[in-house]
C-alpha cells in the first residue's frame, strides 16, 4: 500500500477504469453489499439526470422521507456528489469510508467514479435513508452503478447525442446503453423521447419481464407554468426544466407521493438545481446554466428568447463535444457571443470553438468582466462545460 495522503484529492486523481463492472461489484462484496439493502431509484440519460434527481428529492423530503442522492459530476466540492436531504457529506465521514476500503480500493485498482459509489452506497445504508437516487455516470449497461440488481424504479431522462465514442454513433446504440439499467421484474419511467428510443426501451423491459412506460405530455401554460396529469405546477428557470419536473412528479406519484398539494407545489416551485439556468447576479442579471453538450445547449437555446436584450453568452467547452457547432446554435440567439478558455485538462481551446461573429478573449474571467461591463440593461448567459459553470458560480457566489 502506498504512504501517499489519501483524501479527495488522492480520489480525484484517480482516473476512471476500463475494467469493467466486476472490481467495483467485488468492493461492494466485500463491504456486505450495502446497495441491495436500499430502496434504489436509478437514473440515466443524456440529459435532465441532476434536475431530475434534484426535483425528485425536494418531493421525497417534503413528504418526510430521508433521501440519498448520489450525482456527477461535482459543481462546488468533491463531497457534493453524496449528499442526504441535500445535505454533503462531511470531509471527515467520506475520509473515514476511504481509509475503511484503502486496501481493497488498492487492490482491485478502483477509480475515482467507483470509489465514490463505494462510499455513496455505505453511507446511504448506515444512515438508513428510505430512499437512494442513484444518477448514472455513463451510459447505464456498463455503467458502475449498474450493480444494483433490485432497483424499486428506473428513471430515463432523454437520449440524444453524447460520448459517441464510447456509446455509439446512433441514438438507438446509446438508448441501449442507456436501458440497461432496467432490471428483471422492475418498473420503468421514461421522459420524452422519440418513438424510436421509446420502443427500445420497452423492448428491454419485455426481455426483462419488467415494465416501461412513458409519461403524459405536459402542457405549457407560461413561461414557468404547466399543467401535468390535470395539476398546475410553477417551475422555476429555464422551460427544459418542466419536462424533468415532470419525470420526477410522475415518478413520485408512482411510490404513492400525493404531489397535488400546496406545500408540495411550493416545495417544487423553489426546487433549484445549482448551476442550471441559475441567476447568480441580477444587475446585470447573470445566468449559468451547464449546457455541455450539444442536445443541452438546444434545450438552453429555446430558452434563450425570454430573456432581457442584448444578450451576451460566454462560452467554453470540453474537447469531446462538438464545440464549434454549440457556438453556432448559442450565436444565433446572441447580440454577443464570448469565446474563452479554463484551466482543465479536458478543455477545448478556443481556436477550435471560434465561429464567425464570435470573439476570443482567452481568459475566462477577462471574458466575464467585459460582458458585465457592456452588458447594460441586457443579459449575461455563462454556458458550457459543468467543470467551467463550476469555476464561474465560485467566482460569483464565492463557494
Amino acid at each position: 500500500m502506498s504512504t501517499e495522503k489519501k483524501d479527495q484529492y488522492w480520489v480525484m486523481a484517480r482516473r476512471n477504469r476500463s475494467h469493467g463492472l466486476e472490481p467495483i461489484r467485488e468492493a461492494c462484496r466485500r463491504a456486505g453489499n450495502p446497495q441491495e439493502k436500499l430502496k434504489v431509484i436509478h437514473v440515466a440519460g443524456t440529459n435532465g439526470k441532476g434536475s431530475t434527481v434534484n426535483y425528485l428529492r425536494t418531493i421525497l423530503c417534503e413528504a418526510g422521507y430521508k433521501t440519498g442522492t448520489f450525482t456527477s459530476p461535482h459543481l462546488t466540492a468533491h463531497f457534493d456528489r453524496i449528499r442526504i436531504d441535500d445535505r454533503w457529506i462531511e470531509e471527515d465521514v467520506f475520509n473515514t469510508y476511504l481509509e475503511k476500503h484503502i486496501s481493497d480500493i488498492e487492490e482491485l485498482d478502483l477509480g475515482m467514479f467507483e470509489i465514490d459509489c463505494l462510499i455513496a452506497f455505505e453511507w446511504f445504508y448506515d444512515q438508513k435513508v428510505d430512499y437512494a437516487i442513484i444518477e448514472t455516470g455513463l451510459g447505464g449497461r456498463l455503467d458502475n452503478t449498474n450493480i444494483i440488481s433490485s432497483p424499486v424504479l428506473e428513471l430515463i431522462t432523454t437520449i440524444g447525442m453524447d460520448h459517441t465514442q464510447i456509446l455509439g454513433e446512433r441514438k438507438t446504440q446509446i438508448a441501449f446503453e442507456k436501458a440497461g439499467i432496467i432490471k428483471k421484474n422492475s418498473h420503468c419511467l421514461y421522459g420524452y423521447l422519440d418513438e424510436e428510443c421509446a420502443m427500445i426501451m420497452r423492448m428491454r423491459a419485455g426481455r426483462m419481464q419488467a415494465a416501461a412506460h412513458g409519461i403524459e405530455p405536459y402542457r405549457g401554460i407560461s413561461a414557468e407554468e404547466m399543467v401535468f396529469r390535470g395539476s398546475v405546477y410553477e417551475i422555476s428557470g429555464a422551460g427544459y426544466q418542466k419536462a424533468n419536473a415532470a419525470l420526477a412528479i410522475a415518478a413520485a406519484q408512482f411510490l404513492g407521493i400525493h404531489t397535488d398539494t400546496p406545500a408540495m407545489k411550493k416545495a417544487i416551485r423553489e426546487c433549484q438545481w445549482k448551476g442550471r439556468f441559475e441567476t447568480v447576479r441580477t444587475s446585470p442579471r447573470v445566468i449559468i446554466d451547464g449546457a455541455h453538450n450539444e442536445e443541452g445547449i438546444s434545450a438552453l437555446c429555446r430558452s434563450l428568447d425570454m430573456l432581457e436584450k442584448p444578450l451576451t453568452i460566454v462560452f467554453s467547452a470540453l474537447r469531446d463535444k462538438p464545440g464549434r457547432k454549440m457556438a453556432a446554435a448559442l450565436k444565433e440567439h446572441a447580440e454577443r457571443l464570448i469565446i474563452t478558455h479554463f484551466e482543465n485538462a479536458r478543455a477545448d481551446v478556443t481556436q477550435s470553438l471560434a465561429v464567425a461573429g464570435a470573439e476570443i478573449i482567452e481568459d475566462w474571467e477577462k471574458a466575464i468582466d467585459s460582458a458585465l461591463e457592456k452588458a447594460g440593461p441586457g443579459t449575461v448567459v455563462i454556458t458550457g462545460s459543468l467543470y467551467f459553470v463550476s469555476v464561474v458560480r465560485s467566482r460569483f457566489l464565492n463557494e
